[in-house]
């Protein structure tokens, strides 16, 4: 894996695809860029594409802070900007959805298209089936969570939470990447995440909707971890998305559970949105 470095943090990263539109695959929590490999393969004969593990998660450092909506997003920011991605293509599952469209609010011009699976944001958190454990996490005082981030999560917690992620225990067992997957790591990624949440309650709310990108959100309609009724909600009050898609039969991880469809889904709407002309040469540079 290649590394970037921002403001003292390495983040791990793999690229795939020789030439086309840039294409930046950000993942969950919890997991790392594995739960993209099939998308990676699909989309690399006509893109270069990028996949990140995230800081706490996979080959990236482990810090004792920056878990946290602003953090993450400025760190991809940074990458974005190194890599020289203009013009790319975001596509993330749950918290990468959720630094994904942040970023796509922020910089709409920057960004082509938005692939948004199981977006995080306050309400999808709080009506999904973690929710009793959220409470608990952010009513919990700051010397007690400080105390708790330094647990490094055991193989039998963290392959509990990845059995989580998927509707179908046969889907889970004929997964690949469970070993690797749940090899652990530090509690505070995901206490300090979820901490957080306040942050994530400005996606709940998108009063500029119409300078975002063309977007497509998916969800898994049996999602355990995020509520797909809400993201429902959130669709048809909030995003207003150019594609939305449902999918029976999994759950936080479709690009796993479902992979075909996904990798159909993002490959569609990509051909459509993220055309090979428009986008700038990476060997040239910005303007100013």
């Amino acid at each position: 894996m290649e590394e970037f470095t921002f403001d003292g943090t390495t983040m791990a990263f793999v690229r795939q695809g020789d030439c086309g539109p840039p294409v930046l695959m950000i993942h969950s929590a919890g997991s790392s860029h594995l739960i993209w490999t099939a998308q990676l393969a699909a989309l690399a004969a006509d893109h270069r594409v990028y996949a990140v593990d995230l800081p706490g998660y996979g080959a990236s450092d482990r810090p004792q802070s920056g878990y946290t909506l602003e953090r993450y997003t400025a760190l991809i920011d940074a990458f974005v900007r190194e890599q020289s991605l203009e013009g790319a293509a975001l596509v993330g599952n749950c918290v990468g959805s959720a630094i994904s469209l942040t970023l796509a609010r922020r910089h709409p011009g920057r960004f082509r298209a938005v692939v948004a699976v199981n977006p995080l944001t306050e309400s999808t958190a709080m009506h999904g089936d973690w929710r009793q454990a959220a409470r608990v996490t952010r009513g919990v005082s700051d010397r007690t969570a400080h105390a708790l981030s330094r647990w490094h999560t055991p193989r039998w917690f963290a392959r509990r939470t990845a059995r989580s992620w998927f509707f179908s225990g046969r889907a889970y067992r004929e997964c690949p990447y469970i070993a690797p997957l749940s090899a652990g790591f530090p509690a505070r990624a995901l206490i300090y995440l979820v901490r957080d949440l306040t942050a994530f309650a400005a996606l709940d709310d998108w009063p500029d909707r119409a300078a975002l990108p063309p977007l497509c959100v998916i969800w898994g309609n049996q999602n355990q971890v995020l509520s797909a009724v809400a993201g429902h909600t959130l669709n048809v009050t909030a995003l207003h998305p150019d594609r939305a898609e449902y999918l029976d039969g999994c759950g936080h991880v479709p690009m796993l559970e479902r992979s075909a469809a996904v990798t159909a889904i993002v490959t569609e709407f990509l051909a459509a949105h993220l055309p090979a002309d428009v986008i700038p040469d990476p060997a040239v540079p910005e303007s100013v």
